[in-house]
């Protein structure tokens, strides 16, 4: 009886073998066949929302010539007609820092003549401007204040050879190049204390000019 004993035992223990290594083969097959889940990505992501809506014209930065800190160098020619005494020219060079975005401050001149007649003006003063529009295409409103003196032939000796005025004027501009603009600008000068061949009948100016522009 004994050797059969030792047989049974030893087929149960063979038995018992082949059924562990079968359950785990099986156990092997099934996770190879389940697909596996993709764990959560926990990198860093950007909390910075793209957004394909842009900005309109009038909301957008702007170029770096109308950052605070730029400067500005320019020069334009004007031209005005006064009623019955011909045609006035000026010439205006000027130069102005931006103190904020889209806001200016400067200095400019003012070299006037009227053709035909020996009036000759010249003055001086400070200006300041805004550019609520501040791209390729831009706007700008401009307000000064200067002081000056002519000369005529047919001043009198009562007449004052001093004068001020206050200009204001409206423009629009282009970019040309890199660091070149030109502008169109219509302005108009209200005079204080001057004869009127200081301009008090002169018509607005309708000026041509040219810019230099600096980022900071």
């Amino acid at each position: 009886m004994k050797p059969y004993s030792n047989r049974l035992a030893h087929l149960i223990v063979f038995c018992l073998f082949t059924t562990v290594v079968v359950q785990a083969q099986e156990t092997d097959t099934l996770r190879r066949d389940i697909p596996t889940t993709p764990l959560p990505d926990t990198t860093y992501r950007s909390r910075e929302v793209f957004s394909d809506v842009k900005p309109s014209y009038f909301r957008r930065p702007g170029l770096p010539w109308f950052q605070k800190g730029a400067f500005m160098l320019g020069a334009a020619l004007g031209f005005a007609t006064g009623k019955g005494q011909g045609l006035y020219t000026a010439f205006n060079p000027r130069a102005s820092f931006f103190i904020q975005q889209g806001l200016s401050v400067g200095l400019r001149g003012a070299f006037e003549s009227r053709a035909s007649t020996s009036y000759r003006a010249n003055s001086g003063g400070a200006f300041v401007r805004y550019y609520p529009v501040r791209n390729n295409f831009y706007v700008f409103g401009e307000g000064g204040f200067n002081i000056g003196k002519f000369r005529s032939s047919d001043v009198g000796p009562n007449d004052n050879r001093g004068f001020s005025s206050l200009n204001i004027g409206l423009g629009l501009g282009v970019k040309a190049m890199e660091k070149l603009s030109f502008e169109l600008m219509i302005e108009n000068n209200y005079y204080d204390k001057a004869p009127v061949f200081a301009g008090h009948n002169r018509g607005p100016q309708i000026k041509l000019g040219a810019n230099l522009h600096f980022g900071r």
